[in-house]
Protein backbone atom coordinates (compact mmCIF):
# COMPACT_ATOMS: atom_id res chain seq x y z
CA UNK A 1 0.00 0.00 0.00
CA UNK A 2 1.49 3.64 -0.91
CA UNK A 3 0.66 6.86 1.22
CA UNK A 4 1.20 10.38 0.03
CA UNK A 5 4.05 12.75 1.39
CA UNK A 6 5.43 15.95 0.55
CA UNK A 7 8.97 16.34 0.13
CA UNK A 8 9.86 19.75 1.30
CA UNK A 9 13.59 21.46 1.02
CA UNK A 10 13.59 25.75 1.01
CA UNK A 11 17.39 25.81 0.59
CA UNK A 12 16.65 24.07 -2.57
CA UNK A 13 13.62 25.48 -3.43
CA UNK A 14 11.91 21.64 -3.60
CA UNK A 15 8.32 20.56 -2.92
CA UNK A 16 7.31 17.31 -4.47
CA UNK A 17 4.40 15.30 -3.90
CA UNK A 18 4.78 12.03 -3.76
CA UNK A 19 3.94 8.55 -2.55
CA UNK A 20 5.91 5.93 -0.69
CA UNK A 21 5.38 2.11 -0.39
CA UNK A 22 7.50 -0.64 1.51
CA UNK A 23 9.97 -2.29 -0.57
CA UNK A 24 10.35 -5.86 1.80
CA UNK A 25 8.13 -7.74 -0.59
CA UNK A 26 8.87 -11.11 0.79
CA UNK A 27 5.93 -12.92 2.53
CA UNK A 28 6.57 -15.07 5.66
CA UNK A 29 5.80 -19.53 4.54
CA UNK A 30 2.52 -20.50 5.92
CA UNK A 31 3.63 -23.05 7.92
CA UNK A 32 0.67 -24.64 9.49
CA UNK A 33 0.29 -27.09 13.08
CA UNK A 34 -1.18 -30.30 12.89
CA UNK A 35 -2.00 -33.13 15.57
CA UNK A 36 -1.23 -36.76 15.67
CA UNK A 37 -4.72 -37.35 13.97
CA UNK A 38 -3.94 -34.84 10.85
CA UNK A 39 -5.93 -31.96 12.53
CA UNK A 40 -5.38 -28.75 12.00
CA UNK A 41 -4.00 -27.14 15.60
CA UNK A 42 -3.85 -23.53 15.70
CA UNK A 43 -3.14 -20.84 18.92
CA UNK A 44 -5.94 -19.40 20.91
CA UNK A 45 -6.49 -17.46 24.25
CA UNK A 46 -7.44 -20.06 27.21
CA UNK A 47 -8.48 -18.55 30.54
CA UNK A 48 -8.91 -21.41 33.14
CA UNK A 49 -8.96 -24.48 30.49
CA UNK A 50 -11.61 -22.51 28.74
CA UNK A 51 -11.24 -21.15 24.98
CA UNK A 52 -11.52 -17.50 24.74
CA UNK A 53 -14.15 -16.64 21.97
CA UNK A 54 -13.67 -13.74 19.60
CA UNK A 55 -15.16 -10.62 20.98
CA UNK A 56 -14.80 -11.96 24.73
CA UNK A 57 -11.71 -10.41 26.08
CA UNK A 58 -10.47 -6.74 25.46
CA UNK A 59 -7.53 -4.88 26.06
CA UNK A 60 -8.19 -1.54 28.17
CA UNK A 61 -6.58 0.95 30.41
CA UNK A 62 -6.99 0.39 33.60
CA UNK A 63 -5.65 1.53 37.02
CA UNK A 64 -4.42 -0.20 40.15
CA UNK A 65 -7.66 0.02 41.87
CA UNK A 66 -9.65 -1.69 38.64
CA UNK A 67 -10.69 2.16 36.88
CA UNK A 68 -11.46 1.86 33.17
CA UNK A 69 -9.84 4.59 30.91
CA UNK A 70 -10.32 5.91 27.06
CA UNK A 71 -6.78 6.53 26.02
CA UNK A 72 -8.15 9.70 24.95
CA UNK A 73 -8.71 10.69 28.99
CA UNK A 74 -4.76 9.81 29.43
CA UNK A 75 -1.59 11.50 29.33
CA UNK A 76 1.92 9.75 29.01
CA UNK A 77 4.93 10.33 30.69
CA UNK A 78 8.68 9.57 30.47
CA UNK A 79 9.90 10.40 33.70
CA UNK A 80 9.30 13.91 34.95
CA UNK A 81 8.75 14.80 31.04
CA UNK A 82 5.15 14.33 29.74
CA UNK A 83 5.47 13.49 25.87
CA UNK A 84 2.76 12.75 23.08
CA UNK A 85 2.59 10.23 20.73
CA UNK A 86 3.96 10.03 17.23
CA UNK A 87 2.08 11.28 14.27
CA UNK A 88 2.20 9.99 10.86
CA UNK A 89 4.80 12.60 8.62
CA UNK A 90 2.81 13.69 6.04
CA UNK A 91 6.05 16.30 5.31
CA UNK A 92 9.07 14.98 5.18
CA UNK A 93 10.95 18.34 5.43
CA UNK A 94 14.68 18.05 5.14
CA UNK A 95 16.55 19.13 8.07
CA UNK A 96 20.27 18.49 6.48
CA UNK A 97 22.46 16.61 4.78
CA UNK A 98 25.05 13.75 5.73
CA UNK A 99 27.80 11.82 3.40
CA UNK A 100 25.95 8.66 2.33
CA UNK A 101 28.92 6.84 4.03
CA UNK A 102 27.35 7.80 7.14
CA UNK A 103 24.31 6.15 6.19
CA UNK A 104 25.98 3.25 4.54
CA UNK A 105 28.80 2.86 7.69
CA UNK A 106 27.15 4.27 10.61
CA UNK A 107 23.55 3.01 10.76
CA UNK A 108 21.43 0.61 10.89
CA UNK A 109 18.51 0.99 8.77
CA UNK A 110 15.36 -1.00 9.60
CA UNK A 111 13.38 -1.08 6.76
CA UNK A 112 13.44 0.66 3.15
CA UNK A 113 10.52 3.06 1.45
CA UNK A 114 10.38 3.65 -2.70
CA UNK A 115 9.34 6.97 -3.71
CA UNK A 116 7.38 7.90 -6.99
CA UNK A 117 5.37 10.75 -7.61
CA UNK A 118 1.94 11.69 -7.06
CA UNK A 119 -0.91 12.52 -9.18
CA UNK A 120 -2.24 15.41 -6.75
CA UNK A 121 -5.66 13.60 -6.55
CA UNK A 122 -6.71 14.90 -10.18
CA UNK A 123 -9.44 13.79 -11.48
CA UNK A 124 -8.74 14.29 -15.50
CA UNK A 125 -5.79 12.01 -17.27
CA UNK A 126 -4.26 15.44 -18.78
CA UNK A 127 -4.02 16.75 -15.03
CA UNK A 128 -2.90 13.87 -13.26
CA UNK A 129 -0.23 13.01 -16.27
CA UNK A 130 1.06 16.99 -15.36
CA UNK A 131 0.61 16.90 -12.01
CA UNK A 132 3.15 13.52 -12.13
CA UNK A 133 5.49 15.29 -14.54
CA UNK A 134 5.76 18.26 -12.28
CA UNK A 135 6.06 16.24 -8.43
CA UNK A 136 9.08 13.94 -11.01
CA UNK A 137 10.84 17.48 -12.33
CA UNK A 138 10.94 17.78 -8.14
CA UNK A 139 12.13 14.53 -7.37
CA UNK A 140 14.52 14.97 -9.98
CA UNK A 141 16.49 17.97 -8.82
CA UNK A 142 16.68 16.43 -5.52
CA UNK A 143 18.55 12.97 -6.88
CA UNK A 144 20.72 15.18 -9.02
CA UNK A 145 21.58 16.95 -5.86
CA UNK A 146 22.13 13.58 -3.94
CA UNK A 147 24.14 11.97 -6.33
CA UNK A 148 26.37 14.69 -7.87
CA UNK A 149 27.52 15.28 -3.78
CA UNK A 150 27.87 11.62 -2.51
CA UNK A 151 25.05 12.85 0.31
CA UNK A 152 21.66 11.89 2.02
CA UNK A 153 18.60 13.94 3.24
CA UNK A 154 17.93 13.78 6.75
CA UNK A 155 14.69 14.06 8.01
CA UNK A 156 11.82 13.25 10.84
CA UNK A 157 9.68 10.30 9.40
CA UNK A 158 7.16 8.20 11.11
CA UNK A 159 4.95 5.84 9.30
CA UNK A 160 3.17 4.89 11.50
CA UNK A 161 0.80 7.03 14.39
CA UNK A 162 2.16 4.77 17.10
CA UNK A 163 5.25 5.40 19.58
CA UNK A 164 6.83 7.77 21.21
CA UNK A 165 10.24 7.56 19.74
CA UNK A 166 9.95 9.65 16.28
CA UNK A 167 12.00 8.37 13.98
CA UNK A 168 14.35 10.26 11.32
CA UNK A 169 14.75 9.14 7.55
CA UNK A 170 17.10 9.45 4.83
CA UNK A 171 16.43 9.76 1.13
CA UNK A 172 19.11 8.90 -0.86
CA UNK A 173 19.49 8.52 -4.74
CA UNK A 174 20.04 5.45 -6.52
CA UNK A 175 20.52 4.36 -9.76
CA UNK A 176 20.57 0.92 -11.82
CA UNK A 177 21.55 1.11 -15.27
CA UNK A 178 19.72 4.23 -17.06
CA UNK A 179 17.37 4.21 -14.19
CA UNK A 180 17.11 6.19 -11.32
CA UNK A 181 14.95 7.19 -8.24
CA UNK A 182 14.63 7.84 -4.96
CA UNK A 183 14.34 5.41 -0.98
CA UNK A 184 13.93 6.40 2.11
CA UNK A 185 15.72 4.01 4.80
CA UNK A 186 14.49 4.33 8.38
CA UNK A 187 17.30 4.44 11.11
CA UNK A 188 16.89 2.41 13.67
CA UNK A 189 20.11 2.66 15.28
CA UNK A 190 23.77 3.81 15.55
CA UNK A 191 25.95 1.12 14.70
CA UNK A 192 28.77 0.01 17.39
CA UNK A 193 31.82 -1.45 15.80
CA UNK A 194 33.97 -2.93 18.73
CA UNK A 195 36.78 -4.88 16.99
CA UNK A 196 37.65 -2.74 14.72
CA UNK A 197 41.86 -2.56 13.56
CA UNK A 198 44.43 -0.46 12.85
CA UNK A 199 47.61 -0.81 10.04
CA UNK A 200 48.47 -3.92 7.81
CA UNK A 201 48.47 -7.14 9.33
CA UNK A 202 51.27 -9.24 8.66
CA UNK A 203 50.76 -11.98 6.42
CA UNK A 204 52.22 -15.28 9.16
CA UNK A 205 54.39 -17.82 7.23
CA UNK A 206 53.66 -21.70 8.18
CA UNK A 207 57.50 -22.30 8.79
CA UNK A 208 57.83 -19.09 10.65
CA UNK A 209 58.90 -19.97 14.35
CA UNK A 210 58.41 -16.80 16.79
CA UNK A 211 61.78 -15.24 18.44
CA UNK A 212 63.17 -17.26 21.15
CA UNK A 213 61.53 -20.36 20.51
CA UNK A 214 62.84 -23.40 19.22
CA UNK A 215 61.24 -26.14 16.43
CA UNK A 216 61.88 -29.62 17.50
CA UNK A 217 62.28 -32.13 14.56
CA UNK A 218 62.31 -36.02 15.05
CA UNK A 219 65.58 -37.57 13.81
Amino acid sequence: MAYKLSISDNSLKINANVRYENMARTEKPEVVAKSPTGKIVKERSVVNGQIVKQGEMTRQWVDDDGNIYGKSELAFWYGEEQVTENQQTKVFEVTGYQPIQNYTDNYVIASYYEIFPDDNGMKKDFDRERAQATNLFQMRKLWEHLDSNGLVARGEFCTSSRGFVASDGYLRAVKFGNKWGLEIGVFKEEKVFEHLNEGLPKEVSAQEVPAGRKKLKMV
